[in-house]
This record gives structure tokens, C-alpha cells and sequence, in this order.
């Protein structure tokens, strides 16, 4: 029996609107897409483009020049070193419509609105006043004081409210900016589940398909385990998914199971790192068993090699 109002929430998600081609999962009022769950289900295939990587592009200039975030760039395309792309590697760009030719201009135009942008920002009035009240006085308007004898000459003339001065244009500076962002790889955050061969990558498939998951082989019967300790929020089974299991840990984290033959737990329950949640036994069509394994953070799908040892 569903207990919880969260797991309601979810099966009438998954009835209505994906028909159980996928399913949204409601951690504290926000969604938590899950996903689909077999192979045989992707058959829309992801929005974006393949790009070619030209000689001098980097990963972190192609992500600009597409305006798309350098994490998200790597993790789609399981880049964990940017530094290892060299030209003629295929990077899939998502949700872009067409394909950049020049990146290099691109990125330095991209950069260089940036840069306008921020100036703008820090160009504050003080005192509440609006920016056009407070310009500079013409030369014909400004006055010069008198200084009486004797008296040392002020460093400058007292013109009332004057506006910060903008950051200077340093060269390069919008380069240093770009190369400083990293991608953030948490490796150890979470323990894997059962350590057996990776079958299907997270991301963007030859196909051109996504997957939200891992697809990880196994002997049946295997036991499967909480990745890291928490309270488990979803123990059911799901048409198109079997038995499925979904852990809530902390700092917005979540843990999906799916495909597996066996729950060992009950939604509400708190778990550990490493306690057994379920058994794997279910086959796919080369007749190979395994189970899928998702790590969510803020109902965000992220790639888990980028967080298991």
C-alpha cells in the first residue's frame, strides 16, 4: 500500500500524463523526473546537434559559443577530462537547432556581451538617485573652486554624489573568466549499487537517444544496495519498470532503482550505505541481467560516473 502523499502524487503522474513511458517523481514540492526505463521505450529521440571539434576549439569555448553550461556539456557527452577532446571529436550539443561553424568567434562575441553585462551591473547610484540624474555636469556648467591663500588645494572638486567607477577592461579578462569554470566531478559521493559492467552510458546514445541512467549488468539475483544512507520514498512496482526503488539523501539528492526482481525495503524506511534494497533479475533481450541506476539532484538527472568511486 502507497502510505505517502508524495507516492500518490506520483502514480497519478505517471496514469495521466506519460501514459508509462516515464514518470515525475514530487520530492518537497518539486519534480523529479525519472525518466524511461528500458531501451525499447526511447523512441523520441533528444533535441540538439552534433558538433565537430576544429582545431584550437576547447570544450570550454564550444560551450560558450553554444551558450550551454560547461557541467552539462560534459556530463551528456561523459567527458570527465575537457582536456581530453582533440579535433575531430563528435560533441553532442543539446537543445541547440543548428550547427556553429565558427566557434572561436562566437565565444568571443558571447564573452564579450558578457562582459557588457556585468559592467552594466556594476554601474550602482547611491543614495537611491536614477543613473540620469547623475551626469557629469558639461564643461561650460562646472565651476572651479577658489581656493583661499595658504590653504592646500583639494585633490579634486567636490561634485557632489559621484557614481563608482566601472571595472577596468582588463585583456582577457573575459578568457580567464571562462577557463576558470570547472566541472565539478564528486567522485566517491555515492558507493555504486552493485560494481558490474556499465552496458549503457548516461546521456546521449549512437542512436541519439537519452538516457537519465546507468544500465548495469549482473549475475541474477545480485544483491542491490543503497548507493549512500537515507530514507527510502518510493517502494513499488511500476508497469515498464518492475520493481523499482527511490532513496532520498541529503544536500537534494536521490537515488533511483529500477528493473529490479526484488524490493528488501518500504517506502518511509531510512537506509544505509551499502544496506541491501532489492535483488536484480530481470533479463533484457540479450537475455543479460541487470538493473538502471539514477542520481538526481534537485530533480535534475546527473551523470552517476561523475559520482561513484
Amino acid at each position: 500500500m502507497i502510505r505517502s502523499a508524495f507516492a500518490r502524487r506520483f502514480l497519478a503522474v505517471i496514469r495521466g500524463r506519460y501514459f508509462g513511458a516515464c514518470f515525475l517523481l514530487c520530492i518537497a514540492a518539486l519534480l523529479l523526473p525519472v525518466g524511461c526505463a528500458n531501451s525499447q521505450m526511447q523512441k523520441t529521440q533528444a533535441s540538439g546537434v552534433y558538433h565537430i571539434v576544429k582545431k584550437g576549439e576547447t570544450l570550454y569555448s564550444i560551450a560558450r559559443a553554444y551558450s550551454t553550461g560547461l557541467q552539462e556539456l560534459a556530463e551528456i557527452n561523459n567527458i570527465e577530462d575537457v582536456a581530453s577532446i582533440r579535433e575531430g571529436s563528435v560533441i553532442f550539443i543539446p537543445n541547440a537547432d543548428q550547427v556553429i561553424e565558427d566557434v572561436m568567434v562566437s565565444a568571443g562575441k558571447a564573452a564579450a556581451d558578457a562582459g557588457k553585462e556585468e559592467k552594466v551591473k556594476d554601474i550602482k547610484p547611491s543614495g537611491g538617485e536614477k543613473p540620469s540624474t547623475l551626469a557629469k555636469p558639461l564643461p561650460s556648467q562646472e565651476k572651479t573652486p577658489q581656493t583661499p591663500a595658504g590653504t592646500a588645494k583639494p585633490s579634486r572638486p567636490d561634485t557632489g554624489t559621484v557614481l563608482p567607477a566601472p571595472k577596468a577592461d582588463i585583456p582577457g579578462r573575459e578568457k580567464t573568466q571562462v577557463s576558470e569554470e570547472k566541472v565539478v566531478m564528486e567522485k566517491g559521493r555515492f558507493a555504486w549499487p552493485f560494481r558490474g559492467e556499465v552496458k549503457t552510458r548516461f546521456g546521449i546514445q549512437p542512436n541519439k537517444t537519452y538516457h537519465n541512467w546507468i544500465k548495469i549488468a549482473c549475475p541474477a539475483g545480485t544483491r542491490v544496495k543503497a548507493a549512500a544512507s537515507g530514507t527510502v520514498i518510493f517502494s513499488a512496482n511500476l508497469k515498464d519498470f518492475g520493481e523499482t526503488v527511490i532513496i532520498r539523501h541529503a544536500n537534494d539528492f536521490a537515488t533511483v532503482y529500477t528493473h529490479l526482481s526484488k524490493r528488501s525495503v518500504r517506502t518511509d524506511q531510512d537506509v544505509g550505505k551499502g544496506q541491501t534494497i532489492g535483488h536484480a533479475g530481470k533479463t533484457d533481450e540479450a537475455g543479460e541481467t541487470y538493473f538502471n541506476f539514477e542520481i538526481r539532484i534537485k530533480g535534475k538527472a546527473r551523470n552517476p560516473l561523475f559520482y561513484l568511486p
